[in-house]
C-alpha cells in the first residue's frame, strides 16, 4: 500500500515512539504500558500524552522545590526529544497525504475516459483496487443500499456473485446498518470484526467473508448518491488510517467526476435529440409538431434528463427518490420539474405526466408512419 521509503519511515517512528514511552515510565515511576500506538493520530495521540505528563511532573517539582538539576535536565531532554518526534509525525502524515494524492490521480486516469454514469460507476470498482485494495465495490442509494458494480482481483466471477446476492435483496439504509453511519455522517468510516458485527448485512457477510472494510460516500450536489467499498482480503489484514483516507481521497474526486459525467452525458442526449427532432418534424408534418408543442423553440424540447424525471414521475416517485435515482440534489428535480411545467403548459405533476404521454404516444405514431 506504501512505497518503501514511508514505510521505512513509519516503522521507525514506532520505535521512537515506543522508546519514549518507556523512557518517561522509568522516569516517572509510572506504568505506561499498553497497545502498542499504529498510525499518525494513534502517535499524535500518545506523544501529546507523554507531553502532558511530563510537563506536569516537571510543574510538581518546581513546587515541590526540587529542582536539582539532573532531574530538571532529564525532563527537559525528553521534552525535546517528544517535540522531535511531534515533527516526524507531521513530517510522515505529509508524506503519506502526497503518496494518496498520487495514487488517487493514477486511479482516476483509469476512468477519465468514460462518458456516462453507468460507465464511471461500472469501471470504477477496479481503480479502487488500483490503490491496493483486493476487493472493491461501487452502489448507488436511494433508500436502499444498490449494488452496482464489483472488482474483485484474480476472480471476477466471485465479483459477480456478491452483487448479485446484494441485487437480489437490496438491504435497507437505516440505522441497522453501518453503512447508514456513512450516509448520514457524509463521511469515510472503517468497519471491523465483520463477522460478529451485528449492523453488518448478513448475507454480504457471508459471501465475502470479509473481516474489516472501508466505506466512503459518493457526494453530488451535498447529498449523498452511492458508496465506495474496500477490502485487502487476499492479504489478509485490517484495514488502516492510511486505507481509510485512500478510500475517502478516491471518493471525493470520484464525485467530481460523476457530477461532470452526469452533465456531458445530459448535453450528449439533448444533441442528439435536437438532431431527431429536426428529421421528425419534417417526416411528420406541421399538424404533429404543433400538437406536441415543439413549434415554438428549441427550449420547448425536453432534455433527456427531464424526460428521465417525467417517467419517473409517471411512476409515482417523489422529488427525493426521483434525486436519489439521478444522482442529482432534490433542489435540481425542483428546477427540472419547474421547466418540464412551463414547457408542456401544465399546471400541476399530474398534467404534465398526462401531456408527456399522449405525446409520446403522437411521436411514436409519427415515426412509425
Amino acid at each position: 500500500m506504501r512505497n518503501t521509503s514511508i514505510g521505512q519511515d513509519a516503522v521507525a517512528l514506532c520505535g521512537v515512539v515506543a522508546d519514549l514511552i518507556h523512557d518517561v515510565s522509568v522516569l516517572l515511576d509510572r506504568d505506561l504500558s499498553g497497545p502498542q500506538p499504529v498510525g499518525a493520530q494513534s502517535h499524535s495521540r500518545a506523544l501529546g500524552r507523554l507531553w502532558d505528563l511530563v510537563t506536569a511532573e516537571m510543574t510538581c517539582a518546581i513546587g515541590r522545590q526540587d529542582t536539582s538539576s539532573d532531574a530538571l535536565t532529564s525532563l527537559m531532554l525528553l521534552l525535546g526529544r517528544i517535540r522531535e518526534a511531534e515533527a516526524a509525525v507531521a513530517q510522515l502524515g505529509l508524506a503519506d497525504r502526497a503518496e494518496i494524492l498520487a495514487k488517487v490521480q493514477s486511479a482516476l486516469a483509469r476512468v477519465g475516459d468514460v462518458q456516462t454514469v453507468d460507465a464511471l460507476l461500472a469501471r470504477a470498482p477496479e481503480a479502487v483496487c488500483s490503490l491496493g485494495f483486493d476487493r472493491a465495490l461501487l452502489s448507488t442509494v436511494d433508500g436502499s443500499w444498490r449494488l452496482h458494480s464489483m472488482h474483485v482481483v484474480r476472480d471476477p466471477r466471485w465479483a459477480e456473485e456478491i452483487v448479485a446476492v446484494g441485487t437480489e435483496n437490496p438491504p435497507v439504509l437505516d440505522r441497522m446498518l453501518v453503512e447508514n453511519d456513512t450516509v448520514v455522517g457524509a463521511r469515510a468510516t472503517l468497519v471491523h470484526e465483520v463477522q460478529d458485527n451485528p449492523r453488518v448485512n448478513r448475507p454480504l457477510a457471508e459471501i465475502t467473508r470479509s473481516s474489516s472494510y472501508g466505506i466512503a460516500p459518493l457526494i453530488v450536489d451535498g447529498d449523498v448518491v452511492g458508496l465506495v467499498h474496500g477490502d485487502c482480503y487476499h492479504q489478509q489484514r485490517n484495514l488502516t488510517s492510511v486505507d481509510q483516507a485512500l478510500l475517502a481521497t478516491f471518493a471525493e474526486a470520484m464525485s467530481q467526476n460523476l457530477a461532470r459525467v452526469s452533465v456531458l452525458e445530459g448535453i450528449s442526449t439533448l444533441r442528439a435529440q435536437l438532431d431527431g427532432l429536426g428529421r421528425w418534424t419534417k417526416a411528420s408534418g406541421q399538424g404533429v409538431a404543433k400538437s406536441v408543442a415543439l413549434g415554438r423553440d428549441d427550449d420547448s424540447v425536453l432534455t433527456r434528463r427531464e424526460v428521465q424525471i417525467v417517467k419517473l414521475m409517471a411512476d409515482g416517485d417523489s422529488n427525493g427518490k426521483i434525486a436519489r435515482r439521478l444522482v442529482i440534489s432534490e433542489g435540481t428535480v425542483k428546477t427540472h420539474i419547474t421547466r418540464v411545467l412551463r414547457k408542456l403548459g401544465a399546471a400541476n405533476r399530474a398534467e404534465a405526466v398526462s401531456i408527456w404521454l399522449r405525446n409520446s404516444d403522437i411521436t411514436r405514431t409519427a415515426t412509425q408512419g
